[in-house]
């Protein structure tokens, strides 16, 4: 049975995070990237929560996100003189990428819009930090697949390389990752 998430649970904490993230942050260096990036951590934690019990990841979630990361990635982009298509190259390349793996039979839908909301917001610092975001998404996701097998072969169970692992979290913490060691490296 699916529980329905009230988006009071995350609309009202969203929005006085966005708030005080963009206070916070103003008299440092102020880019639309951090908006969205203040947006994001405020969704992070019920796209997690929902995925991992559920198996899915809401729309009412990761659309609007998305609609705010495509204008803020291409507003970022000038601001820091970056092409501005450049965000939204990162979130098609993304995408789309999901998308070919999702028509195997192996993604969700939603992890292929996340993943384009993700693209977006790890575009932000340049398509080259793309690659950071999609080997810690696929390596951690192999990790904790490969320990669930094991796991629960060694308890008796008939898991395989077919068993369904949440994809999200794994996005999630990649994009994390990516945007870190570039600001890190800045």
């Amino acid at each position: 049975m699916r529980r329905s998430l009230s988006p009071a649970v995350w609309m009202v904490p969203m929005g006085a995070a966005l708030v005080a993230g963009t206070v916070v942050t103003g008299g440092l260096y102020l880019r639309p990237v951090s908006v969205l990036l203040v947006w994001l951590a405020c969704i992070t934690p019920p796209l997690v929560r929902v995925d991992l019990a559920e198996h899915r990841l809401p729309n009412r979630i990761v659309l609007p996100a998305l609609a705010l990361a495509v204008p803020l990635g291409v507003l970022d982009a000038i601001v820091v003189g970056r092409m501005p298509a450049e965000p939204l190259l990162a979130g098609l390349l993304v995408g789309g990428s999901l998308y070919a793996c999702a028509a195997f039979g192996g993604l969700g839908m939603g992890d292929v819009k996340l993943g384009a909301l993700l693209g977006v917001t790890v575009g932000c610092f340049g398509v080259a930090a793309v690659l950071p975001f999609a080997v810690v998404s696929i390596c951690s996701a192999g990790v904790v697949g490969a320990i669930v097998v094991v796991a629960t072969r060694s308890a008796g169970g008939t898991a395989g390389w077919r068993t369904r692992i949440p994809f999200g979290p794994f996005l999630l913490l990649g994009c994390w990752s990516a945007v870190a060691l570039a600001v890190i490296t800045g």
